[in-house]
């Protein structure tokens, strides 16, 4: 296969993007749409199974880790920056012509295709496929939020508009750095903050993210709640929490998808009722966000919410057959 071909809307690889749509976050998505193009067994590299790590900072925030540390040494991405709109370009190209693919770090804002092009700013990966003559943009993340639907897109660009396309979210807020820096599972800081940013195949010096794991973080983000629940701060990642239900849809979604039968109880029994749990803390904290806005205190419902899916993260842990543990990450 040609590494430079694009990917058509009948690829296989694009289809079998697409049936996880609205299960990715921006960034899973990215990496989802890098990885297909490599190794046919790509939906295992994003499904980060029950793995979460949540990192303490400062002012009552946190860095949320879904996947493993070591990921982007092992793949080899090195994250890469410039402040000079010719040099990004030129260098984002030169990456596409090496290997036939770039995740580039982009704001929504700039991208026509995103919900929140013109209206807002929010950091968003995507993918370019194909040549340097002929960058087709593989984005398969979908989803919907105050501003209407994202869906995804697969379409080509011309080169000469990337000056703008590609440029970075400016990374003004702690809590999208926050985000950056822990994306691919290492300890990313400093982050980078030049005006273009995309991945390199190249060795990635990481450090490892420190911080409660598994169901201990789900726990310690429960008591996050029961301890400052009262106070509009404690809400500034609410986007970080959706994250997680959309990783444990994607386990959900994936396990559906393997065949035999022999985890079917489990997956009817623990994944799916976690992933459905997961989905309601999103109005969970709107409610408890609103409830502070309009001077009422908020009930005690997302940190009692927290405790209980701790709870059956740990059960679907230890239930988890010998057949399906290759689902989760250990």
């Amino acid at each position: 296969m040609n590494p430079l071909a694009a990917m058509t809307a009948e690829d296989p690889r694009w289809q079998s993007l697409l049936a996880h749509s609205d299960t990715y976050t921006c960034y899973s998505a990215a990496l989802a749409a890098w990885a297909a193009f490599e190794f046919p067994a790509w939906a295992g590299i994003v499904n980060s199974g029950l793995s979460l790590t949540l990192v303490d900072e400062d002012e009552g925030l946190f860095g949320f880790v879904h996947f493993p540390s070591g990921l982007r040494a092992a793949l080899g991405l090195a994250r890469r920056g410039a402040d000079d709109s010719g040099e990004g370009v030129n260098a984002i190209l030169e990456e596409l012509a090496r290997h036939g693919r770039v995740i580039v770090s982009g704001d929504g804002f700039a991208l026509p295709w995103h919900v929140a092009a013109g209206r807002r700013h929010v950091p968003h990966w995507f993918v370019l496929r194909g040549s340097p003559s002929a960058p087709v943009a593989v984005d398969p993340f979908a989803c919907r939020n105050d501003l209407g639907r994202q869906e995804a897109t697969l379409q080509p660009i011309n080169p000469t508009t990337l000056a703008s396309l590609a440029v970075a979210h400016p990374g003004d807020d702690e809590v999208v750095r926050l985000r950056e820096s822990f994306a691919l599972g290492d300890d990313a800081r400093p982050l980078e903050r030049r005006r273009f940013q995309w991945f390199e195949r190249a060795d990635a010096e990481i450090r490892e993210a420190v911080g409660a794991t598994g169901p201990a973080a789900v726990s310690r983000l429960a008591q996050h709640f029961r301890d400052h629940g009262a106070q509009a701060d404690a809400y500034r990642q609410v986007d970080d929490i959706w994250s997680i239900a959309r990783h444990r849809g994607f386990l959900a979604h994936l396990a559906a998808a393997q065949p035999g039968e022999a985890h079917v109880e489990w997956l009817e029994t623990h994944v799916q009722p976690l992933a459905k749990r997961w989905s309601h803390m999103a109005p969970l904290l709107m409610q408890a966000s609103l409830a502070i806005g309009a001077g009422r205190q908020p009930t005690g419902s997302v940190a009692d919410t927290l405790d209980e899916i701790a709870e059956r993260e740990a059960a679907a842990d230890r239930a988890c057959p010998s057949d399906a543990a290759f689902l989760l990450l250990r």
